[in-house]
């Protein structure tokens, strides 16, 4: 097996699109999907053999002609792996951080010890999870890395014309076929001047035709390719030949096998996303199904049948995986993955040569690219861990011009999360009692009233409906304490003075977890705040709303 490694320098913001943000943006992976990779030196190699036809795969076609193409790229003896940033001081490509490791809650990065808890659990339950993503361990000193971003703001225009119309046209028939183009959209990016590191594991049969496909060092990667973005360059290429061992050993957490067996317990530790299925032949994301995976790569390879048992400490989490077939111009079925930097600890020990071919292999699907990478006993019998430093902090750039247009952005997305979130409380609540349409009728008024004064620096929003309850009649104000929100113990009148004292942030107030409306939009935040504007307006449309339904229920 040889083993090539390769620096890839961004020139261009790259976009290797995940499933997060929001609708109207693209989100990029932290990293460079081996994928992509994959996929560029596809179509480089497709470009050097112009003799090749369209459906190169097909059985129908000499199969000398298509045989190197199946054995480059869709064989699973060769793997293109992720590209991870890569630290020139340490001259180490960075991995994920494992999700096993914990810190005090109540103490800052900056000054505090990781805890490693698949070395031992504390007793103090007062923990959260490291969240940075990507490290390089020096024994039991850890050094943490973050990629910079960048966030371009888009609008959706013709092609043709070159810019945004309200109406798009069939250019064969001129029929209108979409409306509403110019809608501003998001790219959230990998900035340039970054550096990853990509590896490439193959046959030695296929070693200079791989090595000859990384040059020139121009390559294009990621989407939106024709709009600025992809530019790559590779600056340096090494490579190694694994053999039995008998030449260099070479290892992508960087220590030799020998020194990681004979440990107290098996650690197993994800280096990139994994895919594997269960006994059922279902994708799952839990830790039988590694054990299963582990079990059947074992067998596959070495040809032997081994008994894991249990895994005693899991530490996971999961999330959504697809691609893109630039082939078909279609996207690739979505699959549940478990995520990088997941920890399965088993009360067992495997062979060097165990080691070495999970290690090599992967487990789980599509290893070929990337998937399924794991280190075993990566770490040594630490129970803390030192931060040594914390370089290249998350960076957003947001051109200055494009700022007021991010702002609105987040305000608009904010205005539709509250509208969802006060339709939601409405219709849990419910009116009993015999209060009159009139008397329902006049709070809405009062709370019209408030909303068209609710600019006005010189008066209260709240004033109207705060005049209202004060001089009720007798009558009248026998109708609103006797009128129960239900689920609660306060008559009406109680309720909405609550709800005007205390809008937003208490268990009583009727929007109770403002927190989880907050909107970031390239770095622009957007939340409500108790005493603001917005607050008071939406108390308002609240109030009113309750009005609206409960005359609808009285007629």
């Amino acid at each position: 097996m040889k083993v090539f490694t390769f620096l890839l320098e961004a020139k261009q913001p790259i976009l290797a699109t995940s499933f997060q943000g929001d609708p109207n943006s693209d989100v990029s992976y932290p990293y460079i999907p081996g994928s992509m990779i994959r996929g560029a030196l596809i179509s480089r190699y497709i470009k050097r053999h112009p003799e090749l036809p369209n459906d190169f795969l097909s059985e129908e076609i000499n199969k000398e002609s298509n045989q190197e193409i199946k054995r480059l790229f869709f064989n699973s003896s060769n793997r293109y792996l992720n590209a991870y940033l890569f630290c020139e001081e340490q001259e180490k490509r960075t991995l994920p951080v494992p999700l096993a490791w914990y810190q005090n809650k109540d103490e800052e990065l900056f000054s505090t010890e990781i805890l490693d808890l698949s070395q031992n659990i504390p007793e103090t339950s007062s923990l959260k999870r490291i969240n940075k993503k990507f490290c390089i361990v020096n024994n039991s000193e850890v050094i943490f890395y973050q990629d910079k971003r960048r966030i371009n703001i888009h609008n959706l225009r013709d092609r043709t014309k070159g810019r945004s119309s309200p109406i798009k046209r069939n250019s064969d028939n001129n029929k209108e076929i979409q409306k509403g183009e110019g809608a501003i959209f998001t790219y959230e990016s990998l900035d340039i001047g970054q550096i990853f590191q990509g590896i490439i594991l193959c046959e030695d049969n296929d070693a200079d035709t791989i090595e000859k496909l990384l040059q020139p060092e121009d390559i294009w990667l990621g989407g939106s390719q024709s709009a600025g973005y992809g530019h790559t360059k590779i600056i340096k290429i090494d490579s190694y030949k694994v053999d039995n061992g008998k030449n260099k050993e070479w290892s992508e957490i960087g220590i030799e096998v020998k020194n990681r067996i004979n440990r107290q317990k098996l650690r197993v530790t994800l280096l990139s996303d994994a895919i594997v299925r269960n006994d059922c032949g279902q994708i799952s994301a839990d830790s039988l199904s590694v054990k299963q995976a582990i079990e059947d790569k074992l067998e596959h390879k070495l040809k032997i049948k081994i008994q894991l048992p249990q895994p005693t400490d899991i530490f996971i989490s999961s999330n959504v995986v697809g691609g893109f077939n630039r082939k078909w111009g279609l996207p690739l079925p979505q699959m549940t993955a478990l995520s990088a930097g997941s920890v399965f600890v088993f009360d067992t020990q495997l062979t060097e040569e165990q080691i070495k071919t999970l290690e090599n292999e992967g487990i789980g699907e599509r290893c070929i690219d990337g998937f399924g990478r794991i280190a075993i006993n990566w770490l040594g019998n630490y129970e803390n861990l030192n931060i040594k430093e914390i370089d290249s902090y998350l960076d957003i750039n947001l051109e200055e011009e494009y700022y007021d247009v991010a702002a609105q952005i987040a305000e608009n997305i904010l205005r539709e999360r509250l509208e969802q979130c006060l339709v939601k409380q409405v219709s849990n609540i419910k009116l009993t009692g015999n209060i009159t349409n009139t008397q329902l009728s006049r709070l809405e008024i009062a709370a019209r009233e408030g909303l068209n004064t609710l600019h006005d620096v010189q008066s209260c929003p709240y004033l109207p409906i705060c005049d209202l309850l004060n001089n009720l009649t007798s009558k009248a104000r026998e109708q609103y304490r006797n009128t129960k929100i239900s689920g609660t113990q306060f008559c009406l009148e109680e309720k909405i003075k609550i709800w005007l004292e205390k809008p937003i942030g208490d268990s009583k107030s009727w929007l109770p977890n403002p927190q989880e409306l907050t909107v970031n939009v390239a770095g622009v935040i957007r939340e409500i705040q108790p005493n603001s504007d917005l607050a008071r307006e939406y108390t308002l449309r609240f109030i009113m709303a309750v009005a609206k339904k409960a005359k609808k229920e009285n007629n």
